[in-house]
């Protein structure tokens, strides 16, 4: 609910009653789990961090399927999602880092460190589909999978803005004829 709540208002303008209001739980039994609303932020982002990477160490496993096949199979997913929410916080890192206060530096820096550490793992994905001969041998999978990153996030951002999940998969498809 505290997800909901910071994405669609705005982190700063939601108070802990409201919090209280919408999830129907006391007021004591919040401030048990949570000191402050900042503590409260900072499981929020880790909830949508366990959610992203549940999904990728999904795909990593799935050797079965091509890559680009489990790409495809992700993009549906996010944007399902986008579109379950009717294209609010296209991805839930930036919206959550730009709502961040100043004073609240380690939810930036667990931000920061996600989008880090899901480079490498984006780079395992591609080394499977150039060893399974799907993409060129000549790839750098360092390099495409920072590319990946940053096309997935910008994509994400005018998918939202332009209300239209077709801009994710294209997209993605078109990153992976490059790799071909």
């Amino acid at each position: 609910m505290a997800s909901q709540l910071f994405l669609s208002q705005g982190y700063s303008y939601v108070s802990m009653d409201e919090v209280v209001k919408a999830s129907g739980v006391s007021k004591s039994n919040i401030y048990y789990h949570f000191k402050n609303k900042e503590e409260l932020l900072l499981a929020v982002v880790q909830f949508w961090i366990a959610r992203y990477e549940s999904d990728v160490y999904l795909l990593l496993s799935q050797r079965e399927r091509s890559v680009e096949e489990r790409i495809t199979m992700f993009i549906a997913s996010l944007s399902s999602g986008m579109e379950q929410r009717d294209y609010a916080w296209g991805c839930p890192f930036v919206t959550l880092y730009m709502q961040t206060p100043p004073d609240a530096p380690e939810v930036k820096e667990t931000i920061s460190r996600f989008l880090r550490e899901l480079q490498p793992l984006v780079e395992k994905l591609l080394r499977q589909g150039i060893e399974q001969g799907e993409f060129r041998a000549n790839v750098d999978p360092q390099s495409a999978a920072s590319l990946f990153v940053t096309a997935l996030e910008g994509s994400l951002v005018l998918a939202e803005t332009s209300r239209d999940v077709s801009i994710l998969e294209r997209s993605a498809r078109t990153f992976c004829q490059m790799l071909r």
